[in-house]
């Protein structure tokens, strides 16, 4: 690196606010907070933060940062090298977390996570959610098992308003917290130059979260940000609108290329408008496409999705499909491996 670069890259740094923006969040919680705090992964600087508002609460930081032995000033959080699995600390009425599982594209980038959920192709939005419910599921108990009953997860966590986010919620909610959807707060911020997402969520022991309504939220998040009159939607929005308003699968096929699964397509009614179909197909090379038909022209619909399996043999000589049950639902494959 040369010395533009090096000062390019000191710029950029100090332009980070990721504690600042967090701090501030929390700030906005703090109806949340007991007498005994607990912060994971989140740095000194954001404990001494809640030291400062809360100077009578006992608050604890585990942090890589912190040095065995060193000298605590009066007030000051008490700083432990060490991780929610491995620390014996007993219960607080509070935990902040910047969570550390690897979410959406850190499993690639640090080398972390090698059992990180890999799905098949057809393998729609809910049903990766819970994929990642399941991987999540040995991190979210370490965090509950250091809450008292009653008290609260105040979790920060790095993704996108998506499905890795969902399943995380998911998680939190299979170990018996409660996750209010309607208050997960978006968090942009700068970290280490570079712009950062985080979600800012919220779950409380000893009760239990609306499943249907989380579900709903996040998908309605994701419907109010896209071109819902769109006639025809590609890629993450295909799939979100399926998943979101599709009834029944009146025609459906999976895909092969020899013994191995390349995709699916299919028919499906609308859920919401009796006069709308959906032609949907998730096959592998190509982006998901969704294209909305009026009811009348089912026949020629499925017609059309008939050719399109012999274009697809067309093209490999190897290529069969098997016509899927009428109550799959797509959702319902299994990862790879």
């Amino acid at each position: 690196m040369d010395i533009t670069q090096a000062k390019a890259s000191e710029k950029n740094t100090t332009n980070d606010n990721i504690t600042e923006k967090i701090n501030r969040w929390l700030d906005r919680k703090k109806d949340l907070f007991g007498q005994k705090i607990l912060c994971i992964g989140t740095g000194a600087e954001t404990a001494r933060h809640l030291a400062h508002i809360f100077p009578r609460a006992s608050i604890v930081c585990l942090t890589e940062d912190a040095v065995s032995g060193a000298p605590q000033a009066p007030g000051d959080p008490l700083l432990i090298h060490g991780d929610a699995k491995s620390y014996q600390g007993g219960l607080f009425d509070t935990v902040v977390a910047l969570a550390s599982s690897p979410l959406k594209g850190a499993a690639a980038a640090d080398g972390a996570g090698a059992d990180f959920p890999v799905w098949e192709r057809g393998t729609l939005y809910l049903r990766r959610a819970s994929l990642l419910m399941d991987h999540y599921e040995e991190e979210m108990q370490a965090l509950r098992r250091h809450l008292r009953q009653g008290g609260s997860l105040l979790s920060i966590v790095r993704s996108e308003h998506d499905e890795y986010l969902l399943g995380w919620c998911l998680a939190a909610a299979a170990e018996g917290l409660a996750v209010d959807a309607s208050d997960v707060r978006q968090i942009q911020c700068m970290e280490k130059g570079r712009r950062q997402v985080l979600q800012g969520v919220c779950a409380r022991e000893g009760s239990r979260t609306d499943i249907g309504a989380l579900l709903a939220s996040n998908l309605n998040y994701s419907l109010d940000r896209m071109n819902t009159a769109a006639e025809e939607l590609q890629g993450r929005d295909a799939e979100i609108m399926l998943q979101a308003d599709a009834a029944s699968l009146l025609r459906g096929y999976h895909i092969y290329q020899g013994a191995e699964l390349k995709g699916k397509m299919g028919v499906y009614a609308s859920a919401q408008r009796p006069d709308v179909l959906y032609y949907f197909t998730d096959v592998e090379g190509d982006e998901p496409y969704l294209k909305r038909f009026h009811t009348d022209d089912r026949d020629k619909l499925i017609r059309h999705m008939v050719g399109e399996l012999h274009r697809q043999k067309a093209v490999g000589k190897d290529i069969s499909w098997k016509q899927l049950e009428l109550q799959d639902d797509w959702s319902e494959t299994e990862m790879d491996g």
